[in-house]
C-alpha cells in the first residue's frame, strides 16, 4: 500500500510535544520542591531575604526585615 503523505512530528532533539505533556506535571512538582528548598535554605541569608523572600506576594511579611530607625 503506498503512502500518500509522510507527516513529522515536530521536535527538538529526542523531545516531542507528546513527551513534554507527559513530563509536565512531574517537572512542575520537581521545581515547587526545588523552589522550596531554595527558600529553606537560603531564608539565612540577609540578602536573600531583603531581595527575594519579601517580595513574595502573600508570605513576604514574613521575611521583611525592618529597618532600624536612625537618629537625625
Amino acid at each position: 500500500m503506498p503512502v500518500k503523505q509522510i507527516i513529522s512530528n515536530p521536535h527538538f532533539g529526542m523531545f516531542t510535544p507528546e513527551k513534554l505533556i507527559r513530563a509536565a506535571p512531574s517537572l512542575a512538582i520537581w521545581g515547587a520542591a526545588a523552589g522550596s528548598a531554595v527558600a529553606l535554605l537560603g531564608s539565612d541569608v540577609p540578602l536573600v531575604k531583603k531581595d527575594i523572600l519579601s517580595n513574595i506576594p502573600i508570605v513576604g511579611g514574613y521575611w521583611a526585615i525592618e529597618q532600624p530607625a536612625q537618629d537625625e
